[in-house]
């Protein structure tokens, strides 16, 4: 009884085994007429593309539409499109404001003013040495009766 049972497991294991191997081969022998038809169907897809002269989607016109439901298409993505760069634009000035507020807010002027000995930008501004304009501090006259003497001593030699 043994036996036939083995008879029957080594049959199984058999039928088994060689369903493994044909579905391998057939596999295989697949393989490249699988990559041949997926380059051309891309070739196809690529060559049969209308022609695209700008950013803009291009539909391809399938079954029974119309133009104007293409456009309406179009002009709603468009739509889509200027909003999504408007919020985003929006989310970033609050990001921004926001990150400013907290920032500014957490500096001590009084403190700064004690630091650097200024108590506003006008203040420190005045006295900048590399500024373009030609407002200048009063300084006292020169004395032209000491260089005339001098030049008087000279000449009178």
């Amino acid at each position: 009884m043994s036996r036939t049972s083995d008879r029957k497991i080594s049959d199984i294991m058999s039928d088994f085994l060689g369903a493994s191997w044909r579905a391998t081969v057939r596999l295989f022998k697949s393989i490249p007429s699988r990559i041949f038809g997926r380059i051309r169907k891309v070739w196809r897809d690529y060559r049969d593309r209308p022609p695209r002269k700008d950013i803009s989607r291009v539909y391809l016109v399938v079954g029974y539409t119309t133009k104007k439901y293409v456009e309406e298409r179009y002009n709603a993505e468009r739509r889509m499109m200027i909003m999504r760069r408007g919020l985003l634009a929006l989310i970033f000035f609050l990001l921004l404001f926001i990150v400013l507020d907290r920032s500014l807010s957490a500096f001590n002027y009084g403190e700064i003013k004690q630091m650097f000995g200024f108590s506003s930008w006008t203040e420190l501004l005045k006295n900048d040495p590399f500024s373009e304009r030609k407002e200048t501090a009063p300084t006292a006259p020169v004395q032209p009766t000491a260089v005339s003497t001098t030049a008087e001593n000279k000449t009178e030699t």
